[in-house]
């Protein structure tokens, strides 16, 4: 866990791999297993990590937590779509998202009936769990149905739409990653 907890501590501030290691004065190889959890680092080494990541020793080894870490967001926050009437458009409801969130956004999708004539794409990967109701999601050259309980996976540079199957609400955890 040591060596996610770098990755991860490196990552928020936005650092390469080679300037952790220029940071505290080693090799970057040497840096990259330690975040491979291939290498134990020395207690002098832990130091130099944790003063270079701007935490404790004992958050770097686990022993503490940075409440900073933990995102929520309550059900009063969320911004819900209009309840009445049938929806002609897609809604998204932002979950988890932005510079805070770094390796993934999560939102809830409630599909239009129409998946129109825009093919989406982006970089990273793409998860959808079903709620509720059904869907299509529409690649270039096949349609995949999605009923409840149903998760579907995918790269995210395939071209694809997202539309409801049938009058019934749909609603669907989507998670993008952002790699």
């Amino acid at each position: 866990m040591l060596g996610t907890r770098v990755r991860a501590l490196r990552r928020r501030k936005q650092w390469t791999v080679a300037r952790l290691a220029d940071a505290i004065g080693i090799d970057k190889a040497h840096v990259s297993r330690i975040e491979n959890n291939l290498k134990v680092p020395s207690v002098a080494t832990m130091a130099h990590l944790a003063k270079a990541l701007g935490v404790s020793i004992g958050h770097l080894i686990g022993e503490t937590l940075d409440k900073s870490e933990i995102k929520l967001t309550r059900a009063a926050q969320l911004l819900q779509p209009a309840q009445a009437g049938e929806p002609a458009l897609h809604h998204l409801v932002p979950l988890l998202h932005g510079a805070a969130v770094r390796s993934f956004e999560a939102f809830i999708v409630h599909p239009g009936p129409d998946a129109g004539q825009t093919e989406v794409r982006h970089g990273g990967q793409e998860m959808l769990y079903v709620l509720a109701g059904t869907m299509d999601v529409v690649f270039h050259s096949h349609t995949v149905r999605v009923t409840v309980g149903d998760c579907i996976h995918f790269p995210g540079h395939l071209q694809h739409r997202l539309c409801r199957v049938g009058r019934a609400r749909a609603k669907a955890l989507l998670v993008l990653s952002n790699d």
